[in-house]
């Protein structure tokens, strides 16, 4: 399967590759293009054209925030955010590692939550981000606050996640079974 129909594929068709005639405006209403190595126009562009490495490599497909302000933007009704999310899946699928280090340490901390807790808390996904990256200290005296003020709720007992893991332990099962 082409890489551009792998994309389309993943995303519902929402993410309609051949559409997007390049106008940027995804680009520039991006609230984070200006970090980003490929902006979402690029991005769209790489994928057109089969480039799989440039865009599975990227910066760009993890920095997305998924806000949807691109796909918003868009006169054709595109969806580069789709197609972003797409192009992560893909990615972790075929083993690439994240190539922004605190983002696959988060992914994999709201996964972990999600299948402990069978919710996310907020404060122990970032928590968790912030210990195994090593920026722990800086963002204690921020976390101290919020502790004060009342602002951050005590973790959850590891009790609910049941119906989760049941889940996500059935999509693990068939994907192997792909």
């Amino acid at each position: 399967m082409a890489f551009r129909h792998e994309i389309e594929a993943l995303s519902g068709h929402a993410a309609r590759v051949n559409l997007c005639f390049q106008c940027s405006k995804c680009s520039a209403g991006c609230p984070l293009a200006d970090k980003m190595d490929l902006q979402p126009a690029q991005v769209m562009h790489s994928i057109r054209l089969g480039r799989e490495e440039a865009v599975l490599n990227s910066r760009a497909i993890w920095l997305c925030l998924g806000c949807e302000t691109c796909s918003a933007r868009c006169p054709q009704q595109v969806e580069p955010a789709a197609a972003m999310n797409a192009a992560r899946i893909i990615a972790l699928r075929r083993g690439i590692k994240p190539s922004v280090k605190e983002i696959g340490v988060y992914y994999r901390g709201f996964v972990d939550n999600m299948r402990l807790n069978g919710k996310i808390h907020d404060a122990s996904v970032a928590g968790i981000t912030q210990l195994l990256t090593g920026q722990l200290i800086e963002s204690l005296p921020l976390a101290w606050k919020l502790v004060v003020r009342g602002r951050v709720k005590p973790p959850p007992l590891p009790l609910g996640g049941g119906r989760f893991r049941r889940l996500y332990n059935n999509v693990l099962a068939k994907e192997k079974g792909h």
